[in-house]
């Protein structure tokens, strides 16, 4: 009920009805002796009581599930929801997570294309266990991590004007299209691309990914992170310019607080630091 704050919702969740939900929040305000819920027809909404006792109750939740998968020596199996913000947190993601099936092959990611949006409420309830984003967010039971800074550059496929150039100045990049990465609903841009530069924009996409394959074919220009335009699928279709005016992406973890180290948060967080590190 605290999670949804509407009465039909979480009696259709919980698979008990309506007026027997209500009368259930009733007896615990009663027996707590304080209001919870501030009601307004259908609509609940926690008061600040209410408010101080999900955290409490959430902690306390999460206490015992830690503590279970401790006894039951399960810290590192079964299924962990990671959610990431498109291409540039999944370059990396992916073959941390294979590296770390090596060591724990019961281990089951379940890789989450949900954005940046809502990962905080998400995170909170216990939905998603990880959440790899550029803009973090601050919140007293969200543990942040800063993972690394993820280089980039400008890439173009075979048959593009500047394919294959040894030199290439700044003034030439800029009289060609760019695929690129459709605005926020902020308006910003979700690359790394200097927001002092103005550049020809010749197509939007959702997902990075479209924007790799419509470099590859040779028309348009893109701003990939380096792991991509480097990788065996890509090497041989992408030619990165050697021009370095885009900075690099900052890449940080959410998650929940945890109780004890050694958890599958705490595991997923380090695979992908890992795969940011500098090489040795």
């Amino acid at each position: 009920m605290a999670e949804t704050q509407h009465l039909p919702t979480a009696s259709s969740q919980l698979f008990v009805s309506a007026s027997a939900l209500s009368r259930t929040i009733r007896l615990l305000e009663d027996d707590l002796g304080r209001r919870l819920f501030l009601r307004n027809g259908r609509r609940i909404e926690l008061n600040e009581a209410g408010q101080r006792f999900l955290v409490a109750v959430r902690n306390a939740m999460r206490m015992v599930h830690e503590g279970l998968l401790a006894i039951e020596g399960t810290e590192l199996s079964g299924p962990v929801y990671i959610s990431t913000v498109g291409l540039m947190t999944t370059a990396y993601l992916l073959p941390g997570l294979q590296r770390l099936r090596t060591h724990h092959p019961d281990l089951v990611p379940h890789v989450l294309d949900q954005g940046a949006r809502d990962v905080g409420a998400l995170l909170l309830r216990g939905e998603i266990d990880v959440a790899l984003v550029t803009q973090p967010i601050a919140h007293p039971q969200i543990t942040k991590r800063h993972l690394g800074a993820a280089p980039s550059g400008i890439y173009c496929g075979k048959g593009h004007p500047l394919y294959g150039r040894g030199t290439v100045a700044q003034a030439e990049v800029l009289e060609h299209p760019f695929v690129a990465l459709a605005p926020d609903e902020r308006g910003l841009s979700l690359e790394s691309w200097p927001a002092s530069l103005d550049r020809q924009v010749g197509m939007y996409v959702s997902q990075l990914w479209s924007g790799v394959d419509l470099c590859a074919g040779g028309q348009l220009l893109a701003v990939l992170p380096d792991v991509v335009g480097a990788s065996p699928a890509y090497c041989n279709h992408l030619h990165r310019l050697p021009l370095d005016i885009v900075p690099p992406t900052d890449l940080f973890a959410l998650h929940r607080a945890t109780i004890a180290e050694g958890g599958r948060a705490e595991a997923v967080t380090t695979a992908v630091a890992r795969e940011l590190a500098p090489a040795e």
